[in-house]
């Protein structure tokens, strides 16, 4: 079974706060395109990412209109978000179950941020690192290295040998000769075991390196890492020069974030796993073997468990599973935790040490998640111009779940038979299509060949293992037409004239930029023109209703949002970014 771990959770998301600080700077810098309201304001920046993220650039070729759709989009969405809070959605207890889980997700990295992470990138932290920023510290390495794969008994050996080596140093020996003794780092033994000095930026990147630059000139310690043992000396601190505090802020915050990202993490872990005291810990035996019959139960995770948990529950045995330092866990307390934490990603050979690690890691996160609640961070977090780019998503979609699908009408049998009759003769008339296969050459001799051998039998499929798939629509003037292609239907007429699995060649045609061209073709489906009963398209007509009903109340409702709501676009500027921009 795999747990949803928070860590890794945190891991995926946090990723985009190495960049948060020169981000919000650079923003300030940045031309607006667009205003919404009094409070929402889109650079170009947000719109390019935006653009590029959702694939504008390969659903629309022409950059101009590429940018102004996702700018439309970008738009629309936000005064989604803002309505959403006016029309006070968010008191909707049942909408917002819906993504209860993605808010704790949520609430966990904003909590790692600010009580974590960002100790590290404060106001004061921020000061005094700058304060100790001028300095190079400069030292030398005798490298032992540990042996592969080794035994903790061969690592006594050598903690034992480096440990003998800092005793003669500490003794008065000479540390250059001990170097070229001992040391097995081949370029710092060349160098008399020094090494490049040690900056601020560059200690934030190795704890080795942290250690080294907070030490003073002449002190001689043992430190170890995974790979060997260093006993390293202090032999000079240098001062440098430091850029102006105003102009460097930034900078600085960017690189606390990433130097100090595992070490937050690690702390971050460390507190969670110090909330439940796992010597507490009484697990009920007979309640787990239960959690894992139904585990095994298929989808339980997924669409299952709400019922039969639920079942259970309503029949009086709410049964206890874990008792701990903090409180308990039961049946009732268990469908809490899946419904608004976190969940099982799989149950697939689930065993009874999975659920206790599900269970323990869950409560852990649920007493983080209230944590985060305690200090406001779920106001922060949801709010129309919330930072997530998670949250947007979501707000958008809690939006359009109450606003936009709650007014699709059903389809009743008579609705879409009425549907059916209205679009009879544009949606459910059925146009000539050929389906083909063609093998394409610029040189005739290339074409007779490999047509001489299907003519003497061998199966199209088998002459080449590289051909072009094909597709042209024949409209009810007789035009032919590429489909789902801007490029011009050079073998349409020859496709059509195909049986189905029938094969034709050599179809010589003009290419205006390839020149002359030779083809080998082959009809894979062809397609009737003609009138689609109801009988012929009842299985389709429900989920077609349902897309018209949709995307005519989209239209009204973004029409009705940019009524309600004030939007400038600021089309010089828009136009300006877009003349220098790339896709």
């Amino acid at each position: 079974m795999k747990l949803h771990k928070h860590l890794f959770v945190l891991l995926f998301y946090l990723v985009v706060i190495f960049f948060i600080g020169c981000e919000k700077q650079a923003q300030q810098n940045q031309n607006i395109v667009a205003e919404i309201g009094d409070n929402s304001r889109i650079s170009f920046t947000d719109l390019q990412k935006f653009a590029i993220n959702y694939f504008y650039n390969k659903r629309c070729p022409d950059k101009s209109k590429a940018y102004n759709k996702a700018l439309d989009e970008m738009v629309t969405n936000q005064l989604k978000r803002i309505d959403f809070f006016e029309r006070g959605l968010y008191n909707n207890k049942e909408l917002i179950q819906s993504i209860s889980r993605i808010i704790s997700e949520e609430l966990i990295v904003s909590y790692f941020n600010t009580q974590f992470l960002g100790k590290y990138t404060s106001d004061e932290y921020i000061r005094k690192t700058y304060e100790n920023m001028g300095k190079e510290v400069v030292y030398r390495q005798i490298v032992l290295y540990k042996p592969k794969d080794a035994s903790p008994e061969q690592i006594d050996l050598v903690r034992t040998r480096a440990t003998e080596i800092k005793t003669k140093i500490d003794e008065g020996k000479d540390f250059g000769e001990l170097v070229h003794q001992y040391s097995q780092h081949a370029e710092s033994v060349n160098e008399d075991g020094y090494m490049p000095p040690i900056t601020w930026k560059i200690s934030i990147s190795n704890p080795l390196y942290n250690v080294l630059f907070n030490l003073n000139v002449g002190d001689v310690r043992i430190l170890e890492s995974y790979q060997a043992y260093y006993i390293v000396n202090i032999t000079g601190i240098n001062k440098i020069d430091v850029e102006p505090f105003d102009k460097i802020k930034d900078d600085i915050v960017s690189d606390l974030e990433k130097g100090c990202m595992e070490l937050s993490l690690k702390e971050y872990d460390d507190a969670k796993k110090e909330l439940i005291d796992e010597s507490s810990l009484e697990w009920n035996q007979k309640a787990l073997n239960k959690l894992v019959e139904w585990s095994k139960v298929h989808d339980f995770y997924k669409d299952n468990y709400k019922d039969i948990l639920q079942r259970a529950i309503s029949n009086g045995k709410n049964f206890t599973i874990l008792k701990h330092s903090k409180g308990e866990v039961d049946l009732k307390e268990y469908l809490r935790l899946l419904d608004n934490i976190l969940i099982p990603k799989s149950s697939v050979n689930i065993s009874i040490d999975d659920i206790k690690n599900y269970i323990l890691e869950a409560v852990r996160t649920d007493i983080m998640v209230k944590k985060a609640k305690e200090l406001n961070l779920e106001k922060d977090l949801f709010n129309p111009n919330t930072t997530s780019s998670v949250m947007k998503n979501r707000i958008v979609w809690l939006y359009n779940q109450a606003v936009i699908e709650s007014q699709i009408p059903e389809g009743s049998d008579i609705a879409l038979q009425e549907f059916y009759k209205t679009n009879k003769d544009s949606s459910y008339y059925q146009l000539a299509k050929v389906n083909m296969n063609a093998l394409i050459f610029s040189e005739k001799e290339k074409a007779d060949k490999l047509w001489s051998k299907i003519e003497q039998g061998v199966p199209f499929n088998e002459v080449s293992d590289r051909w072009f798939v094909k597709t042209f629509v024949r409209d009810r003037d007789g035009k032919i037409k590429s489909y789902l292609s801007k490029e011009e239907p050079f073998l349409g007429e020859a496709a059509f004239r195909l049986k189905e699995s029938e094969v034709d060649g050599v179809v010589e045609y003009s290419d205006p930029e390839k020149g002359k061209q030779y083809a080998i073709i082959k009809c894979s489906n062809k397609r009737l023109e003609k009138q689609l009963t109801y009988n012929d398209v009842k299985n389709s007509i429900a989920d077609d209703f349902k897309n018209y009903h949709r995307q005519q109340i989209k239209q009204e409702v973004s029409k009705n949002l940019r009524k309600k709501h004030k939007v400038i676009i600021y089309e010089n500027v828009l136009s300006k970014e877009i003349a220098s921009a790339s896709m």
